[in-house]
């Protein structure tokens, strides 16, 4: 027996005891779909499409507004801001803080749950996008209906004596008979 062997198994997700209660506590408190993703588990809303929290070996994603990244990443000791410049983005925790921060992990999973039930932040259009998006979508659907359509083809001539056969580009009738 190994000296430093912890009783299970350190290769899954699923077998650290509190990522199995946060999983568990994470269900009973909203509604989720769990997706096995490779090593990493992806939680969503049910029925929707966006990560919420992502557990995978090396700890916990939780998807935050962009605007609360910083507060919540204060709250959980140890925790980071992922891509802070994104619509939506990921504060992480590592595997080992997770006992510690148990309580703040588990309220910011909950809100990332309801978070993303609303789908992808719209960014507001202003005014001088809307203007300068106009011409440009115009011009590329005017550009499409023109490329679809086939051109015209002109009526080849058809053999004098047969009138059978167009006549190829050489004016010679392709039966070799005429």
């Amino acid at each position: 027996m190994d000296v430093h062997d912890t009783g299970y198994d350190d290769d899954g997700v699923g077998a650290a005891p509190s990522v199995a209660r946060l999983l568990l506590e994470l269900r009973a408190n909203t509604s989720v779909d769990v997706k096995p993703a490779g090593r990493s588990i992806q939680i969503r809303p049910q029925g929707a499409r966006n990560i919420a929290v992502n557990i995978h070996p090396g700890g916990v994603d939780i998807a935050v507004a962009r605007n609360q990244a910083d507060e919540v990443a204060g709250t959980i000791y140890g925790a980071t801001v992922i891509d802070p410049d994104d619509p939506v983005p990921f504060v992480s925790v590592d595997a080992s803080l997770i006992d510690a921060n148990y309580d703040a992990i588990l309220a910011a999973a909950v809100q990332a749950v309801e978070l993303r039930k609303s789908g992808p932040p719209k960014t507001p259009r202003t005014a001088a996008t809307r203007t300068a998006a106009a011409p440009k979508a115009a011009k590329a659907a005017k550009a499409t209906t023109r490329s679809t359509r086939p051109a015209p083809r002109p009526d080849q001539p058809i053999c004098p004596r047969c009138k059978q056969y167009e006549l190829l580009a050489s004016g010679e009738c392709p039966s070799g008979y005429c």
